[in-house]
């Protein structure tokens, strides 16, 4: 079995590198004719139905450690809205089928897999030219903002926006000390009062 699973890994890694050009016996050095390349591996979570581990995480290590030992430089992308925005006009979309997707905006139809596949292309594309992830793809808060870019009224200095949020966790982190304390005490008073007939 164990045989059987590696020559089968062997086999879909060897397509995978297929499609750059690239073969599980040869380096990346020793094919200098090409641009070189960038994998980039999305970091999802598969859960398996049974208790055995997902086979997906095992090849993707398999893949991830042969690809590095032959010189390809290989990145993981966080999946955040990859398959909710459209990778055109940025917009959400609608879910049409389990796979199918449709954009109101641009008025076009999205399969799921390859609408992920071209917003995880701009990711890695947006660490490598501007070393940040697109802000369409990037997680906002409720009032619009981004958890961790300063606000214009704060000031330009990351530093005082890093002080608000530490101070702001501690005074949340006081907040359940003090709860705590208040709900412990209330227990103790509870059970300290005997009820005797």
């Amino acid at each position: 079995m164990r045989r059987a699973r590696q020559a089968e890994y062997q086999a879909i890694a060897e397509s995978l590198l297929g499609i750059v050009g690239g073969s599980l016996g040869r380096r990346v050095e020793d094919n200098k004719s090409t641009d070189p390349i960038l994998i980039g591996v999305g970091l999802g979570q598969f859960a398996s139905k049974s208790r055995l581990s997902s086979l997906h995480s095992t090849f993707l290590s398999y893949f991830v450690q042969k690809a590095r030992s032959l010189g390809y430089v290989v990145v993981g992308l966080n999946e955040y809205y990859t398959s909710k925005k459209c990778p055109r006009c940025t917009h959400f979309v609608a879910q049409v089928t389990l796979r199918t997707f449709y954009c109101f905006h641009c008025q076009i139809f999205h399969h799921r897999d390859v609408m992920a596949a071209e917003n995880m292309c701009k990711i890695a594309l947006g660490h490598l030219v501007r070393h940040e992830r697109p802000d369409y793809l990037q997680p906002i808060n409720a009032d619009g903002t981004y958890p961790w870019k300063a606000s214009s009224d704060e000031g330009s200095s990351t530093t005082s926006s890093s002080v608000a949020i530490s101070s702001t966790s501690a005074d949340r982190a006081l907040g359940r000390r003090k709860r705590t304390m208040t709900a412990s005490s209330q227990d103790q008073g509870r059970r300290g009062k005997s009820t005797r007939a």
